[in-house]
């Protein structure tokens, strides 16, 4: 929790040089020209006892800062408790401010009857890998696949020449989580297969091919250490020891610039381009009843998508703005990589979410845990409880 709360306050310091801004345990303070804001920052994953969120939530919160894709039980226990503010009716009053939260956040994190309770400052693009220019160039590979075939035979023509030239690099070694990234692309990148508001309908031949597909990758692929992480994965791309590294658009300040990094999307079936562009949590706004305090942290709010700090924290952090009128034209040259990589994602022709925004956390869980046994299955059919837990629910 204090983690947590500790790198928002170093956040907030380096974005916000005009409002004072003071951390305390458990407690941020921002003041600023529209008054004092406390902004109760946390994540139910630095916590181990839940009941503490709800106990520091009771007290009142006027800002509650999120991280993070997908389900989260202190936002959802907000929503039920009446403790969020409805964002909506100020984007009425002010056609500026609904402008600058950007279209995949209101998609997204609008409730059924209308109600926005959530705005993040940054938008998070994926969907492709980084890959090592020189390792393709020295194995023959003169174009990136648009489909899962050429992509299998890029992965084994790396591998043949790297053995070889008797040197130790990889093909890939993605994470379990960069696997489900594999497996949304080859999904949703079926003409068979379809979204269902955020359901993901496919038939069951298609997550059997999927998965099969998955299985050839794992064969000289996967790292069967259960703590890999994309640290793991990062530190082996910076040594030039994997070509292809499965990560998002955020990933490019954590390359080494000693590496000729491009970015290219995952293939899909069909050969169309495919991209991720997900909005994550982010503020929450206090229901107080205190109009006073609503005001005030909704100003803040507007402050934090300002084309001031949302410049800011694209130049700071390499984070793509919320706002969508923060153009990328102006770091074509100095930040050539990230706009590389961010233009591809952008202009692809379809976008879906990203994982933790398709699958439950349980569906998430299952795959995480059963990942490993499930490559080592024999046969082209997957198991029926596989196919059950993926399921729409």
């Amino acid at each position: 929790y204090m983690n947590h709360l500790n790198s928002i306050y170093q956040r907030l310091q380096s974005n916000y040089s005009d409002c004072d801004i003071t951390c305390a345990p458990g407690l941020l303070t921002v003041k600023c020209k529209n008054g004092e804001i406390r902004a109760d920052g946390f994540r139910t994953c630095f916590l181990e006892d839940g009941k503490t969120v709800q106990e520091l939530l009771k007290k009142g919160a006027d800002i509650v800062s999120f991280s993070g894709t997908g389900e989260n039980s202190t936002y959802d226990f907000m929503i039920e408790n009446n403790m969020a503010l409805d964002i909506y009716p100020y984007m009425q009053q002010d056609q500026e401010f609904a402008d600058s939260i950007s279209e995949v956040n209101k998609e997204y994190w609008s409730t059924e009857n209308g109600e926005l309770y959530s705005v993040a400052d940054a938008r998070m693009l994926s969907g492709g890998y980084w890959y090592n220019e020189d390792i393709l160039r020295a194995a023959g590979i003169e174009k990136v696949p648009k489909s899962w075939d050429e992509f299998q035979t890029m992965c084994n023509q790396i591998s043949e020449w790297a053995l070889n030239e008797k040197n130790e690099v990889k093909a890939l070694q993605p994470t379990v989580e960069g696997c489900l990234y594999c497996m949304d692309h080859m999904l949703a990148g079926s003409e068979n297969s379809r979204f269902e508001g955020h359901n993901l309908i496919f038939q069951d031949e298609i997550f059997n091919n999927a998965i099969n597909r998955m299985k050839r990758m794992h064969n000289s692929a996967i790292s069967e250490n259960a703590d890999y992480s994309y640290r793991d994965e990062t530190h082996l791309f910076n040594e030039g020891k994997l070509a292809i590294y499965i990560n998002g658009v955020w990933g490019a300040p954590m390359i080494s610039k000693q590496i000729d990094a491009k970015y290219a999307l995952l293939p899909t079936d069909e050969g169309e381009s495919m991209s991720c562009i997900s909005s994550g949590l982010g503020y929450v706004l206090g229901n107080s009843g205190n109009e006073e305090k609503e005001k005030a942290a909704v100003k803040f709010l507007k402050y934090i998508l300002s084309k001031k700090v949302q410049t800011k924290i694209l130049e700071k952090t390499e984070q793509i703005p919320a706002n969508p009128d923060i153009s990328l034209e102006s770091y074509k040259e100095n930040k050539s990589r990230l706009y590389q990589a961010a233009t591809l994602v952008l202009e692809a022709d379809e976008k879906i979410e990203v994982p933790n925004n398709i699958w439950s956390a349980e569906q998430k869980d299952y795959f995480t845990e059963k990942y490993f046994s499930l490559m080592m299955e024999t046969g082209i059919s997957c198991p029926v409880q596989i196919l059950n837990a993926f399921a729409p629910w």
